[in-house]
């Protein structure tokens, strides 16, 4: 890997590999491809060119794609991965072939599947007072809703807000999975500038990693744009309507004219309720773009429909400045940033839920309060169809959007 580290990483790295040096390789070659010949000899380095290092180290990189002869091209470092062994680790695509003769049959070890258990604390703990719904209510909502929320929560890091006593008592962020979590419990490193350091997210991959975060007393579930593998790439825009001191009915009006706004520019576009008193407008983007890349097609949005909403919308970020205004808020969008995960539960009376909707719900009756964890199961299995799923897969046509948007500009 030649890219995708500084000049102060690469002597890190060197220094941690010059006290696993070895004389000897630690494999036996030549290397050859799946299905394929082995390498020519003219392809393979000089022994003297190469140090030779124990297998100790595993490290997280980006590449396009494997060659014919099984190299990686345009490999790009990313990260040490310290949660990982390297006895742990496969070559993607690749079998060992062993002769049918050398098998032993009592040298096949067959692992059993890990059990992932753990122990629901306090499941007739209150945590909605007026309402008495409970923690155990919220867990078996959470079960309930895991087939709809999953797919959007899958190989991303999420973030918590613990509620530990209600949403009446005190609570805290939680980035940082504590070293109690089961082993079981999947967790992503991720440099931190603020701290200067590896922060170990949970990552959300099946119904028993969102119920041991909730029992964990996480009403709401906060997740990244990005997914592990593509941390640097988001997989949507968002551009978050938060009307503060402004009338919710200002805010579906903003949210018409950005509909109206990206049906002209053949932009998909989707919406669903913050679960508070806003709404997210999510725009899928292609895989290759960047943070700086969205927040930018954001800030283009935000300012078109400004030419037409300035009397009650605002990109303003300071509070203080916004007035009685609705915030088209695109700064959401860089690396770090979290929204609210569609059909997350929100710490606020009624238990209310981030719903997706159909556009044809966005109008003068639309009330956000509406949807809670009491109703939201029986509304989807109603409709059938999450209306906002096709934001994980849809690939819009930027360069023409782009053209059209330029247009309108």
């Amino acid at each position: 890997v030649g890219t995708g580290f500084t000049d102060a990483q690469l002597g890190e790295l060197k220094a941690m590999l010059d006290a696993n040096a070895r004389a000897d390789a630690p494999c036996e070659g030549p290397v050859t491809a799946l299905g394929a010949a082995p390498l020519a000899s003219s392809a393979i380095p000089e022994a003297a060119s190469i140090t030779w290092v124990n297998p100790v180290y595993v490290c997280e990189v980006r590449f396009r794609e494997w060659t014919p002869d099984g190299v990686l091209r345009h490999p790009t470092y990313l990260r040490l991965r310290n949660d990982k062994h390297a006895r742990d680790c496969d070559r993607q695509g690749w079998t060992v072939q062993t002769p049918v003769e050398t098998v032993v049959e009592d040298t096949v070890k067959i692992v059993a599947p890990i059990e992932k258990t753990f122990a629901l604390s306090n499941p007739k703990k209150i945590y909605w007072p007026v309402e008495r719904y409970t923690k155990g209510d919220m867990i078996d909502y959470y079960r309930a809703i895991s087939p709809w929320m999953l797919p959007y929560l899958k190989d991303r890091p999420v973030v918590l807000t613990r509620f530990p006593d209600g949403i009446d008592g005190k609570s805290f962020y939680q980035k940082d999975a504590p070293e109690f979590a089961p082993a079981w419990m999947r967790t992503v490193p991720i440099w931190s500038e603020d701290t200067q350091r590896d922060v170990r997210y949970f990552v959300c991959d099946d119904v028993e990693s969102l119920l041991y975060i909730a029992n964990m007393g996480s009403i709401p579930i906060h997740m990244w744009a990005s997914r592990v593998a593509t941390l640097e790439q988001p997989d949507w825009c968002v551009i978050d309507l938060d009307p503060k001191d402004a009338p919710f009915s200002d805010v579906v009006r903003t949210a018409l004219v950005l509909h109206a706004l990206c049906e002209s520019i053949d932009l998909p576009h989707y919406v669903k309720t913050t679960g508070k008193t806003g709404l997210h407008i999510m725009v899928p983007l292609p895989p290759q773009c960047t943070y700086a890349q969205s927040r930018t097609l954001g800030e283009l949005l935000a300012r078109v429909v400004l030419r037409e909403l300035d009397e009650i919308a605002t990109i303003t970020r300071h509070v203080t400045k916004r007035g009685a205004k609705v915030y088209l808020d695109y700064l959401q969008n860089r690396h770090g940033q979290t929204i609210v995960a569609p059909f997350s539960v929100r710490p606020l009376p009624g238990a209310t839920v981030s719903m997706p909707l159909v556009w044809e719900e966005v109008n003068e009756a639309l009330d956000p309060k509406v949807f809670t964890m009491k109703n939201a199961v029986e509304r989807m299995e109603t409709m059938g169809k999450d209306p906002v799923r096709d934001v994980l897969g849809v690939v819009p046509d930027l360069q023409a959007v782009l053209m059209r948007l330029g247009g309108r500009l």
